[in-house]
């Protein structure tokens, strides 16, 4: 597939770029180089939502800000949990990937340099493709879920901290059920009815499950004040990595919230910067 024809590069973004089109979707991403970028290394970066909403154009402060510690980002749209289930969701990124080693060299990109990072629900999928897929370098995570099954439920968020706007503004489908839960929304995503969800069903699609030796080296970061995912999220999948002999180092920053403005601060991109540019 040949890359769509784009103006020319402006404030370091080049947008629109088709990357698949699997059953008659048509994928799109968006590339955040670094301003005179010979061969930056580069992470494809997939948005939360519950694996529902979201889009690749979320959070541009985050993204913009690794780029000005000089990694090129690739924020994807990838099917939704209501047009395709588990594993479809990996096979975009999987597509990503195959398209910015066959054609970033044109933009900029060091081809042979890829990770992958994502937030909440785009977290739990580039974890679960760095464990099960392969091909995928280095992978980071903010505030992401990791285990889907009912040890969830062992630790909640703390029910003093009320939910970001970010998160309470979400705009979901008219035939979701309202609040939705996330025992609904994981249901929706491995394609099963929510009141016959098991752990057994679960636990494929949880990242902690598949934590073994060669895993590609991971940096999670979540924040202590997460309303809507515990930060024990990270610390499970954090030993379950270095248990299995892995790689996993764990950031955890004061007072952050879900989808905080403290995770696109230079210090934090610096120290994903650091970690992306020492593993690939």
């Amino acid at each position: 597939m040949t890359p769509l024809t784009c103006p020319e590069r402006k404030n370091a973004v080049e947008t629109d770029l088709v990357y698949a089109r699997p059953e008659s979707a048509e994928l799109r991403l968006d590339l955040h180089v670094p301003e005179g970028a010979d061969a930056a290394p580069v992470a494809v970066y997939l948005h939360g939502g519950g694996w529902l909403t979201g889009s690749r154009k979320d959070a541009p402060e985050r993204l913009r800000a690794l780029t000005e510690h000089g990694i090129a980002v690739a924020a994807i749209d990838y099917r939704t949990s209501d047009t395709a289930k588990l594993p479809a969701q990996l096979d975009d990124l999987a597509a990503a990937v195959d398209w910015l080693r066959r054609h970033g060299a044109a933009h900029g990109l060091a081809t042979e340099r890829i990770g992958v990072l994502g937030a909440s629900a785009g977290a739990h999928l580039a974890a679960l493709a760095a464990l099960t897929s392969g091909g995928v370098q280095a992978m980071v995570g903010y505030f992401g879920y990791y285990d889907l099954t009912s040890r969830a439920a062992q630790a909640p968020p703390d029910p003093s901290l009320a939910p970001p706007a970010a998160v309470l503004d979400t705009v979901w489908p008219d035939w979701v059920p309202m609040p939705p839960t996330l025992t609904y929304l994981q249901a929706l995503l491995i394609g099963v009815p929510e009141d016959e969800a098991s752990d057994e069903d679960l636990r494929p699609a949880s990242p902690v499950a598949h934590a073994a030796p060669g895993a590609p080296p991971m940096l999670l970061l979540h924040g202590t004040a997460d309303a809507v995912v515990s930060p024990q999220q990270s610390r499970w999948l954090a030993e379950a990595v270095t248990d299995a002999g892995g790689t996993a180092e764990l950031v955890l920053i004061d007072g952050a919230n879900h989808e905080d403005p403290a995770f696109a601060r230079s210090d934090v991109a610096a120290t994903v910067a650091r970690f992306l540019r020492a593993h690939l």
